[in-house]
């Protein structure tokens, strides 16, 4: 694998991790509308929270989930710290990864894994130390810690201190190169440096090319969202239906697309069919709109349960679907040929699978 090749896997693997977080907040929406603030602990040890301004002082056993406005962690994480908002401030040790994105994201205790942050100001303390790989992207960058692991920083602007070492390579993409950075730099520095006069966040939308997907994914997610949490047992199914025939599935779903339009047209014309006409047009818009999901979300439970070696909620699962597809989408050609082929696939098992809800219920009665 070539340094091209694995700086973009590292980005992707920042704009997957980071997407996750961002909209995990959004199951705790009801119950933040009718409390200031929601923290729920689990039977495993972890904890999930929303709401305007969230404060946790004490430790946390496995993995801290939070959302909102203003978030500070003064409490040691045993697992992971998984955040997003205006304001998020990490004063405790997390013993695995932290994921934040917000208008500022500060760090300043020690990260046992992985630091992955995205924001407006992204600040990393002189007494912090990275255990892991820091994969950053911001307007303004700050970084005074300790990194033991490889780099990856896209910034409008770079700052550094003193005390910052960085131990393996770093790949910086930035509007400037601060003073001294090579000696703060064990590994090999690759810098891309921006001309002075382009934006100074231009650093942060380029880079990972984070904002830009979560501008375009909003749609899907919350199309996925309402059916994965509202419609459980019919996106299970059509998920079922993928499984057990994909060919199958893509093979009715490009019979569908062709002839359905065609029977909608012949009907539109005669006396009585126009209102099953119009009726078909309805049912295939809508089929088409959300033809996507469970193919989706049948691949990210795979993708996911083959890196990570563990299983995890749907809602994952389809993040995870997602920001791949999105990614594979970006690809000339081939992004439009697994487009057409995703939606054919779902297009079929929904058909599919009504086919056999009919069946079922003809042979009920």
């Amino acid at each position: 694998m070539d340094k091209e090749e694995w700086s973009m896997e590292k980005k992707l693997v920042c704009s997957l991790a980071l997407l996750i977080m961002f909209f995990a907040v959004l199951p705790f929406s009801a119950a933040a509308a009718d409390e200031e603030t929601f923290l729920k602990y689990t039977s495993s040890g972890n904890a999930f929270g929303g709401g305007d301004y969230l404060l946790i002082d004490e430790d946390i056993e496995g993995d801290l989930v939070l959302g909102g406005s203003q978030l500070t962690v003064n409490g040691n994480i045993g697992d992971d710290f998984i955040g997003a908002g205006g304001s998020v401030i990490v004063n405790g040790d997390v013993s695995g990864n932290i994921i934040a994105a917000g208008g500022s994201v500060r760090v300043n205790g020690n990260v046992g894994g992985d630091l992955v942050a995205a924001g407006g100001e992204i600040f990393l303390s002189e007494d912090s130390t990275v255990e892991g790989d820091a994969l950053i992207a911001g307007g303004d960058v700050t970084l005074n810690g300790v990194v033991n692991g490889d780099g990856s920083v896209s910034a409008g602007t770079l700052n550094t201190g003193n005390d910052f070492e960085l131990k393996g390579d770093l790949e910086l993409e930035a509007g400037n190169v601060p003073a001294g950075l090579e000696e703060q730099v064990g590994g090999n520095l690759s810098v891309i440096e921006r001309p002075a006069g382009e934006g100074r966040y231009e650093g942060a939308y380029e880079g990972f090319g984070f904002f830009g997907f979560l501008v375009g994914l909003l749609a899907s997610l919350a199309l996925g969202l309402i059916l994965i949490y509202l419609f459980p047992g019919f996106v299970a199914g059509l998920s079922e239906t993928v499984r057990a025939s994909a060919l199958k599935a893509g093979l009715a779903g490009l019979a569908v697309l062709f002839f359905l339009p065609i029977l909608s047209v012949i009907l539109l014309v005669t006396v009585f069919g126009w209102s099953l006409s119009v009726l078909l047009f309805l049912l295939l818009a809508l089929s088409l709109l959300i033809s996507t999901v469970p193919v989706k979300l049948l691949a990210g439970e795979v993708i996911y349960t083959k890196l990570f070696k563990k299983e995890a909620g749907k809602m994952l699962y389809y993040f995870t679907g997602v920001l791949v597809f999105a990614v594979i989408y970006e690809i000339p050609f081939l992004g439009d040929l697994v487009r057409f082929g995703a939606l054919l696939v779902g297009l079929g098992a929904i058909s599919i699978w009504l086919l056999g809800q009919t069946e079922s219920r003809s042979s009920g009665q």
